[in-house]
């Protein structure tokens, strides 16, 4: 798997971050290796390991930093703001080119695996599903579900599976019939 190339003066952190990132997002949890990962960064493994733990450590902070839903919920904001920054985060571009990876990739390369699966799932929660619910009432879970479903399913049909229907739709427009449609469900 070929990166593109690195630049001498980003830090060796965020390059084994960039890498982990595309890596995720192209290949399977199980298919990943910190070797490659630490070859790509061009770092010692060692130095991947002591600076993430493992490759589960990697992956959680991989995913933090691919969907960096510390910014959508950053305060003050209101209900209406966490939809936007929710539909800009999870971006409807498409095409993306090979070498970009856009958040909702890792989620789809990994969640058929049982490990990753758990980890996607604490995640899920803890980052993003819990702040939802706390942000719109434990009375509307129902409809945060829903609604976030029909973010992250349309993103899944335009960006992974290249449906023609969603794919012809120009981006901003797009991006405003999801947002229209989760203000409909959520408040």
């Amino acid at each position: 798997m070929s990166t593109k190339p690195l630049h001498d003066d980003t830090p060796a952190r965020q390059r084994i971050l960039d890498v982990a990132i595309l890596r995720f997002s192209r290949q399977p949890f199980s298919e990943v290796s910190l070797r490659d990962i630490a070859g790509d960064a061009q770092v010692d493994v060692a130095y991947v390991h002591r600076t993430f733990g493992s490759k589960v450590g990697l992956f959680r902070q991989a995913l933090d930093a691919q969907f960096n839903f510390d910014a959508v919920f950053a305060e003050p904001v209101s209900r209406e703001e966490v939809i936007r920054r929710l539909c800009d985060r999870l971006s409807m571009e498409c095409p993306r080119t090979s070498d970009e990876a856009g958040p909702i990739d890792m989620i789809l390369r990994s969640c058929t695996n049982a490990g990753t699966r758990d980890i996607l799932r604490e995640a899920g929660a803890e980052r993003f599903h819990d702040r939802m619910i706390a942000k719109f009432g434990a009375e509307r879970t129902l409809q945060v579900m829903l609604a976030t479903s029909l973010l992250f399913g349309t993103a899944i049909q335009r960006n992974a599976l290249g449906v023609e229907q969603l794919v012809s739709i120009p981006d901003e427009e797009l991006r405003g019939a999801i947002r229209d449609a989760m203000m409909r469900i959520l408040i």
